[in-house]
């Protein structure tokens, strides 16, 4: 079966040749790392790509990687070769490099020089900026404004005998998809990528032609900076252009298709946190105390939560701390349903709104749930960043909305013992927030996918009282990352942690580095996984 792709504009050929590490058999260590800017994850399966199902059948691959946010081809760029992501490197403007930290995070390709200073490097770029501020050490760099000069000149560095590394870079099916869509319709998008999969065949044969090849170990890395939106037009933050086909074959990969569920939870990576129902009946939820904090009895609140649910029946809390055994007991409840979901709450005159959302949520995929609370004005119910109900409330000024319990509760409500339909809420959780503020809908369109909010440019990030990023890979503790230390714990028999995407584009640099035997310094911050399980060093990274 063929695989789906997202790809995104580039193509970055790594060639260790004079001056590069040995592999075992003294093979003279290579890599081709290949980028296109614009080719959407469903693509690959879709169109005629010889080439890219050659690369599939020697590599660890995912088709649902993670290119970051802002999705742009300029931020893109910066996290695959600095190996960190837009809010460490800096690059989050569209079209330009402005704001970079590349004197802190510097390219990979900097990286390699400064290690093996002997080994030559090539860049061949569509953007010069590439060139002028990421790749600056290069020894070769060229600059085309078309594919094919891209291409005929990538061609032309592999040939060389000498050659240590080259970086190219692709942009065709980012032209056409802004011009026609990045949809499988249009032909001309269709075309682009088949286009883009002759490049990379012919750059294959090309290594393989290679008079030295035998005396070589090669890996070749094809991936996408972004992906694109059916229209065109450019969100820079929705799923059509973060999520993205990372493919990385050769060398020492393990062969093998990345799927988040089959992979442990990895430290300082984007986890999740999947709650079950044990077969004891025994309850799995978290709980966070709220006593003598800003998050009980809140007159003004905005929670948003990422949840991809289970199985369940009757109406179990979703996320709440009130007694949930009735509607009119005072404090709040985000809970299932039907196949929705809805926010109950009520004050202490037991005085009550229920207000359901209109999509479903039980549909086997990952939804943005978030609701906002002005006690005197309104509550109003997102899903997935629009707006899908509203009510208008009658609540004073003088209203006491605190339950009398001192939790809120992931998977359970505020006494921790509510059972109806089951003993806890099943389903998987990410990146909980609670401000004591209420969000304008843009501003939760804007970043409802955004990571590390705590280090973000957030117009409400004063108000943010509780950030549960949930990245935890082992034991109970569950940390606050609102800075307001409202942590939290798991407690019962029944959870399990793995990433909520198997891979990134911050996992490319440190996989270039890996096959190139250059060990990673604790010090450089990079954000990404070694794919390798006979990796005898451990790649660490700081915060």
């Amino acid at each position: 079966m063929k695989r789906y792709s997202y790809y995104s504009g580039l193509i970055f050929i790594f060639l260790m040749g004079t001056g590069s590490l040995a592999l075992a058999q003294d093979k003279a260590r290579k890599i081709l790392v290949i980028g296109v800017d614009g080719i959407i994850n469903t693509a690959i399966d879709y169109a005629t790509t010889p080439g890219v199902d050659e690369l599939l059948g020697n590599a660890s691959f995912s088709m649902n990687g993670y290119s970051g946010v802002p999705a742009y081809s300029t931020t893109g760029w910066s996290t695959l070769l600095t190996g960190v992501g837009a809010q460490k490197h800096g690059v989050v403007t569209n079209k330009t490099f402005a704001g970079n930290r590349f004197a802190t995070y510097p390219s990979v390709v900097n990286r390699i020089k400064s290690v093996t200073p002997a080994a030559k490097i090539g860049s061949v770029v569509r953007n010069a900026g590439i060139n002028e501020l990421l790749n600056s050490a290069a020894d070769y760099k060229f600059q085309y404004t078309s594919d094919q000069g891209v291409f005929d000149k990538s061609a032309e560095l592999i040939k060389q005998s000498d050659i240590g590394a080259v970086f190219v870079q692709f942009s065709s099916p980012a032209e056409i998809g802004a011009a026609t869509g990045y949809q499988l319709r249009e032909a001309q998008y269709v075309l682009a990528i088949q286009q883009i999969d002759k490049y990379v065949e012919q750059l294959q044969a090309a290594i393989k032609a290679r008079g030295t090849y035998a005396n070589e170990n090669w890996a070749v890395f094809l991936v996408s900076t972004h992906g694109g939106t059916e229209s065109g037009v450019t969100l820079n933050n929705s799923v059509e252009e973060f999520n993205v086909p990372i493919i990385l074959a050769g060398g020492e990969m393990d062969k093998k298709e990345l799927i988040g569920t089959s992979i442990a939870a990895r430290e300082n990576n984007d986890n999740i946190l999947t709650l079950n129902q044990a077969p004891s009946g025994d309850k799995t939820y978290v709980r966070v105390p709220i006593a003598n904090t800003a998050l009980k009895g809140m007159n003004k609140f905005t929670i948003e939560l990422w949840v991809k649910a289970g199985a369940n029946s009757s109406d179990p809390s979703i996320i709440g701390d009130k007694d949930w055994d009735s509607g009119g007991n005072p404090g709040f409840t985000l809970c299932r349903s039907g196949s929705s979901w809805k926010i109950n709450i009520a004050n202490t005159k037991r005085e009550r709104y229920d207000i359901g959302s209109t999509k479903a949520l039980e549909d086997g995929n990952w939804h943005h749930m978030c609701v906002t609370f002005d006690k005197t004005n309104a509550c109003i119910v997102y899903q997935d960043g629009e707006k899908v109900a509203e009510s208008k409330l009658t609540y004073k000024a003088e209203d006491d909305m605190s339950s009398p319990f001192n939790y809120i509760c992931l998977g359970q409500e505020g006494t921790q013992k509510y059972s109806g339909g089951a003993p806890n809420w099943a389903g998987s959780f990410n990146e909980v927030r609670i401000w004591t503020d209420v969000l304008s809908p843009q501003t939760i369109k804007d970043y409802m996918y955004l990571r590390n909010i705590e280090t973000s440019n957030h117009p409400n990030r004063a108000s943010l009282n509780l950030y549960l990023k949930l990245d935890e890979v082992r034991g109970t503790a569950v940390q606050d990352y609102s800075g307001k230390g409202n942590n939290g714990e798991l407690v019962g028999p029944a959870s399990e942690r793995h990433p909520l995407y198997p891979i990134g584009l911050t996992d490319v640099a440190v996989n270039v580095l890996s096959h190139l035997g250059i060990r990673a310094d604790g010090t450089w911050g990079l954000e990404g996984n070694s794919l390798k399980s006979n990796v005898p060093f451990r790649l660490f990274k700081v915060k």
